[in-house]
């Protein structure tokens, strides 16, 4: 026990120096699902990208960041693994019921672009041969990567593009 606590203290100290030093640690599920996380104390904040939501987890007793969602008052757990992976579940249910997430990386809390940045980058790649082939290629590589029938890039490939992939 003492071990795994050790583990679990090094992985908190590792997760919460990445994320201030090189920004947001990056996760994902094997089905795709990604989440970005910074763990500062004993909060963790969880954003999904994905849909925008972000969740404000708060480490308990028995080392588990706990969350309840204020909309259908379910709550979810998310333990620490090691320095390299989380698992998302509900509490008090077994750990193969939980959701493995693997360490991807770090994004920087970068802005988001404005429309005369995106026109700018769009115009470019347009000039350099690339365009709207350029997105389709994209669309398809992303479509390999994920499992969903929804377009979860709406806002950088549009919906017309997305279909064109099937």
């Amino acid at each position: 026990m003492w071990r795994q606590s050790v583990a679990v203290f090094a992985a908190i100290v590792f997760l919460s120096a990445t994320a201030g030093a090189q920004g947001v640690s990056v996760y994902t599920a094997d089905n795709g699902y990604m989440i970005e996380v910074v763990v500062q104390g004993d909060t963790m904040e969880v954003h999904e990208p994905a849909n925008g939501k972000r969740s404000q987890y708060r480490r308990q007793s028995d080392g588990l960041y706990y969350f309840t969602n204020p909309t259908n008052g379910i709550t979810y757990t998310m333990e620490i693994r090691d320095q390299s992976s989380l698992i998302a579940n509900k509490p008090g249910a077994p750990a193969a019921n939980g959701t493995l997430l693997r360490l991807r990386g770090t994004a920087g809390a970068a802005e988001p672009m404005d429309d005369d940045e995106q026109e700018e980058l769009a115009a470019m790649a347009r000039a350099q041969g690339g365009g709207s082939s350029q997105v389709l290629q994209a669309a398809v590589a992303l479509r390999s990567l994920v499992n969903a029938g929804a377009n979860p890039c709406s806002d950088a490939i549009p919906d017309s593009v997305w279909s064109q992939t099937r």
